[in-house]
């Protein structure tokens, strides 16, 4: 076991001797603990590689001061991360952060990594877990966790506030994010197969998770939804089409995204394939990010469960299958077909403010499991975006067990129907 006290991360010390010192005893892997209690100042990035536990002790407070090179990264990130190269085994326990005003690196066209915006960035990662994590003072920029590129990761016991979403999840399988409490303006958890090009780092399927004993703490104001779920598709490139910011391609045996001002609401024709390997190459006036290092046409979440939940806030809507079609992105491409969200469970999620809408979709979905649930008087919306009329939508199967319903509890829409099965109890 390595104690980073004798590396020189000490209460005492200023940020940049805390930050150089934390990095060279974490460079050695294995278990290392931070074990004096005190608040450390930390000005740069840590970076974090395979075969890796880090523990803090209780009383130990990391606080992030402003980067003397006047560039600040993420709080931590994966070594592998701008190289696009799996870490594995990545343990980090009892970290307690104090975002202090300060946010990550731009995430825009001359980021590392356009679409990274975390305090916590864990970017291909396999076998990951965060246990007894807290992060306060989260600014309107950053998420406190981001993964994406992922394989089997674990989030336990999470305290998050600030203006920014809490967990926020890209592509990949096998997720657990279990006893989280969640004061933050916008969303407390985000499962975005798809977002806006500066929001997320990958396009793909976010499948095969859990989400248990997490509560959305009330508050005074707030935007977005409990738990926000993604997806997109789009073709691949050809000469001459229009695109915007956000919008993607496949082509050449990647996956492209544009990254310009999503304001203007401007349309831009793209006469030349974007081909280059990785990171941001501009053609035609147009800025491409490589967003995969393969082909993909669609993305969206499957086989996820809300579980023993609790919302406490009040939100027009609580849980969210959400269609974009704005300038900042389009969910997708005109003459596209999304795959429909499946298995998607809500078991024991208890409404405990003002939620108008417990469960809102206007994305093509199917397969929805309800459990264990009163929904008082909050309501199951199923409908169609009025954003576009191309989209065909699959009817929603619906089985429900120990549900009670109300009269006004279903709203029902003839491009997004739905049929209920009830099953006794």
């Amino acid at each position: 076991m390595i104690r980073v006290a004798e590396y020189g991360f000490l209460p005492k010390n200023d940020a940049k001797e805390n930050s150089i010192a934390l990095q060279r005893a974490i460079d050695n892997g294995g278990e290392i603990i931070v074990d004096i209690p005190g608040v450390y100042n930390l000005s740069e990035q840590i970076e974090i590689g395979d075969n890796t536990t880090l523990t803090f002790a209780k009383g130990v407070t990391l606080r992030r001061v402003q980067s003397v090179s006047g560039v600040n990264g993420n709080a931590f990130i994966n070594k592998g991360a701008v190289r696009g190269e799996y870490n594995h085994n990545i343990t980090i326990n009892g970290l307690h952060l104090d975002c202090n005003g300060v946010e990550s690196a731009d995430f825009g066209v001359n980021s590392r990594i356009v679409g990274l915006r975390a305090q916590v960035a864990m970017i291909y990662v396999k076998n990951l877990k965060i246990t007894d994590f807290e992060c306060h003072g989260l600014h309107k920029k950053d998420y406190a966790i981001q993964i994406s590129a992922f394989h089997n990761i674990y989030l336990e016991s999470l305290y998050i506030t600030g203006n920014k979403d809490g967990v926020h999840l890209g592509w990949g399988k096998k997720f657990v994010i279990k006893d989280g409490k969640f004061r933050t303006y916008d969303d407390p958890i985000a499962l975005n197969a798809f977002d806006y090009s500066v929001s997320n780092t990958h396009v793909g399927w976010i499948e095969d998770g859990l989400i248990e004993n997490c509560t959305d703490l009330d508050d005074d104001s707030t935007v977005g939804y409990f738990c926000r779920i993604l997806g997109g598709a789009w073709c691949h490139w050809y000469k001459g089409m229009q695109v915007q910011h956000s919008d993607t391609v496949a082509v050449n045996g990647k996956t492209y995204r544009v990254v310009m001002n999503p304001t203007d609401g401007k349309l831009y024709t793209s006469y030349t394939a974007p081909c280059h390997e990785s990171g941001v190459m501009e053609y035609d006036g147009i800025n491409w990010t490589v967003a995969r290092d393969n082909e993909e046409l669609n993305c969206g979440c499957r086989n996820v469960t809300i579980k023993n939940c609790r919302l406490q806030k009040k939100r027009s809507i609580g849980i969210s299958i959400s269609l974009n079609y704005d300038t900042y992105a389009r969910s997708h491409y005109p003459g596209c077909t999304p795959i429909p969200h499946s298995n998607i469970t809500l078991d024991n999620v208890t409404v405990e403010n003002d939620v108008d809408i417990l469960l809102h979709s206007n994305y093509p979905t199917e397969n929805v499991t309800l459990k264990n649930i009163d929904f008082k008087a909050s309501r199951l919306r199923f409908e169609a975006t009025n954003k576009t009329d191309e989209i065909v939508y699959p009817k929603v199967n619906i089985t429900a067990a120990n549900v009670v319903f109300y009269d006004n509890t279903v709203c029902l829409s003839p491009r997004h129907p739905i049929e209920i099965t009830k099953i006794p109890t």
